[in-house]
């Protein structure tokens, strides 16, 4: 039973507890995240075996998120869920038993679900609290997905969970607002200090003029003449 106790699968609720008994019951390890965007961050770090959706919430989700995960699901067995009634109350779409055999069978892997691009982006950098960027970090953005980025700098911005940027080229500069996902400071060999950034709010027409522009024009060329790496490295 270890084995399939290490089963898990990537739950998309905010009401964990209508799930944990059943899945637990079947030998599955269910990992909960009330947004598309978090899912999808999760699967980079956690090698998953299945995905159970609400599909009333994935069909509220924004159409960029709900597009990457429905390419990413496609290759991972699926249980599919629904909210009814004013009681929201949970129904099954599909076959609970079928779903935990497939899991079972299925081999754990993480995906990328974000694809990466090379750019060399001019940005200011502050700390949440820091509304006027009086004391911002100039640096740059070495690549970029529409879930975020990497910037280059040796300030790691110690005890801060959030920071705002501004990204200099966008027609839009309110400030981003981003999760430090990790740091990686100055002296690691092969690896650029600075620090990987979640979007957390960030507005559709800036989002939309990085995807257009940067992460997936026509045609593009890698402004980098170096190959780098800008993220830590996994087994």
């Amino acid at each position: 039973m270890s084995g399939e106790n290490n089963r898990i699968v990537l739950v998309l609720t905010e009401r964990p507890d209508d799930y944990s008994r059943d899945l637990g019951r079947l030998g599955l390890a269910p990992h909960f995240t009330p947004k598309v965007s978090g899912l999808l961050d999760k699967l980079q770090d956690v090698a998953a075996c299945g995905f159970v959706l609400e599909i009333d919430r994935v069909m509220r989700t924004k159409r960029l998120e709900r597009d990457h995960l429905l390419k990413v699901i496609g290759s991972f067995p699926l249980l599919r869920t629904m909210r009814k009634g004013e009681d929201c109350v949970l129904s099954y779409l599909d076959d609970l038993a079928c779903f935990a055999s497939n899991v079972k069978a299925f081999s754990p892997r993480r995906v990328r679900c974000h694809t990466r691009v090379p750019v060399r982006l001019n940005v200011l950098i502050a700390s949440e609290d820091d509304l006027d960027f009086e004391h911002a970090l100039k640096t740059n953005l070495l690549d970029i997905s529409v879930n975020g980025g990497f910037a280059y700098g040796l300030d790691d911005f110690a005890g801060q969970e959030l920071v705002r940027l501004r990204i200099l080229e966008l027609s839009d500069p309110a400030p981003i607002l981003a999760h430090i996902r990790w740091r990686k400071p100055w002296g690691s060999p092969d690896i650029l200090p600075g620090l990987g950034l979640l979007f957390v709010d960030i507005r559709p027409g800036q989002l939309d003029e990085l995807m257009t522009r940067y992460i997936t024009p026509p045609e593009r060329v890698d402004p980098l003449s170096e190959n780098i790496c800008t993220e830590p490295r996994t087994a």
